[in-house]
């Protein structure tokens, strides 16, 4: 897609040009960033999606309710902001920001594309995460593929020397909730090693 130039010349002024724009029209293509997101309560958390269409789509967020297939498209109040960044003449993003993480905001998140060709849609899993005080026993981390299933194989917090409460309290007072649960994921992948 873009545009192409044909040129002739001959050495004798003036030189021709013709101009075509090439234009490629495909069904949607929506990839989020991750399928599963975990995030503690009171937290803002962002679902990133990643769209490509052309022609150009209408693209929506909705909530999956476990009773019906799909719920009615999520709509911006101040709890749920819908960001959109354009990319180029085909790709976006389309960011969904929840703030301050309820109980009932927890479920399925599904990004949706639809064009004149067809629709497409990608799912985002939105659970709860615990975080405890020193810093284990907390419900899976955001991680995915070996670096989880190690997590998952580690030895249980009472067979682990527990921090000391200087450092647990440095670590819940001082740093956000995400960064807490990053730096906690992070030690439970090089204690696997």
């Amino acid at each position: 897609m873009g545009a192409y130039y044909c040129i002739a010349s001959n050495g004798i002024p003036p030189t021709v040009s013709r101009r075509y724009h090439v234009e490629v029209h495909f069904i949607p293509q929506v990839k989020v960033t991750n399928q599963l997101v975990g995030a503690p309560l009171g937290s803002d958390v962002e679902l990133q999606c990643y769209i490509e269409a052309s022609p150009k789509a209408m693209n929506s967020w909705y909530r999956e309710d476990g009773k019906s297939l799909v719920s009615d498209k999520i709509m911006e109040n101040p709890k749920l902001r819908i960001e959109e960044t354009i990319l180029n003449d085909y790709s976006r993003w389309m960011n969904l920001t929840i703030k301050s993480l309820s109980l009932n905001d927890y479920g399925t998140y599904v990004c949706a594309s639809v064009n004149a060709l067809g629709k497409m849609e990608s799912q985002v899993s939105l659970h709860r995460l615990q975080l405890s005080m020193n810093g284990f026993g907390a419900e899976e981390p955001m991680v995915s593929g070996a670096a989880w299933q190690r997590a998952r194989n580690l030895p249980s917090a009472r067979d682990r020397p527990a921090a000391s409460h200087a450092h647990q309290y440095f670590l819940t007072k001082h740093l956000p909730p995400q960064l807490y649960a990053l730096l906690l994921t992070a030690l439970r992948y090089v204690n696997t090693f």
